[in-house]
């Protein structure tokens, strides 16, 4: 892992810590949990209830408010796909281009002043919004399909907790301490934003790459993790197709950081004495 893939890695790393918090505030107000004890306890249920019937009446009987986790993806995506697009204007100007690629060197020279370390969004996450690019558009679009697996994670959860709390005579005091602390997951927080922002980095990456003539790519693993090395050792492959995973891009599981990149090995066009000039001035 080269300095400069360490640099991109650490922005897309504090971008998802900062963004953790909306994703926390989301599940937070996603429920209510004074109504949802209340209304628990009043439907008479004993210890004999199970954890299954108890899922189940969540299920059914909670309806999870999605407005601001809705917001907060939507937030999530417009930056992170800013991210990717710098992290992919970079990759490009750093890899060994031929003709068959295609970047100005504007683009060349301005990704090359970016201070990864200070990164922001800035003004191009909020155009992007104006008119999103088709990839952009598609995570928009799947935010209500993302929402749904989340609501049904935290369902599941705070049946499990009633059903626990109806086994060990818990009083409503205690269960609602138990929901509010399950809602204020700071760690299920960051891994929500950190798998999301990954998704819609990686997608704004591979749409440049394609734009920009790249038939092949490389999965970049960045932690130890033998589903992604998997893909890793399979490169490159295709744009477009899939690794071993079955995935075109990372994410390949919650959590996962890592990125694909351009491969090209033919600089026979473009000269090494040129090359050195476009990407470094000299």
């Amino acid at each position: 892992m080269n300095q400069a893939w360490k640099k991109r890695q650490g922005a897309k790393v504090r971008l998802a810590a900062r963004r953790a918090k909306l994703v926390r505030d989301a599940l937070r107000s996603s429920v209510d949990v004074n109504a949802v004890v209340d209304d628990f306890f009043a439907m008479g249920f004993t210890a004999a209830t199970t954890t299954e019937e108890a899922r189940a009446y969540a299920k059914i009987h909670i309806r999870p408010n999605s407005k601001e986790m809705f917001d907060a993806l939507q937030t999530i995506y417009a930056d992170s796909y800013a991210l990717g697009q710098d992290i992919a204007m970079s990759a490009l100007a750093k890899a060994r281009v031929n003709k068959a690629i295609t970047i100005s060197v504007v683009e060349m020279k301005r990704v090359q002043s970016i201070n990864w370390d200070t990164w922001r969004p800035g003004n191009r996450a909020a155009a992007n919004l104006i008119k999103p690019p088709s990839g952009l558009s598609t995570l928009l679009d799947r935010r209500g399909v993302m929402i749904q697996g989340i609501n049904r994670t935290t369902l599941d959860r705070i049946g499990t907790i009633l059903g626990r709390a109806l086994a060990k005579g818990e009083t409503p005091a205690s269960v609602r301490a138990e929901l509010e602390d399950l809602l204020d997951d700071s760690e299920r927080a960051l891994t929500i934003a950190q798998t999301e922002m990954s998704s819609a980095v990686s997608v704004a990456s591979r749409e440049l790459y394609e734009q920009s003539g790249a038939e092949l790519v490389e999965w970049l693993v960045a932690a130890p993790c033998d589903l992604c090395q998997e893909n890793a050792d399979a490169s490159p492959i295709g744009i477009g197709d899939t690794f071993p995973s079955g995935d075109t891009e990372p994410p390949a599981h919650p959590n996962c950081v890592c990125d694909i990149a351009p491969y090209v090995v033919d600089t026979r066009d473009i000269g090494q004495d040129a090359l050195d000039y476009i990407l470094n001035g000299e």
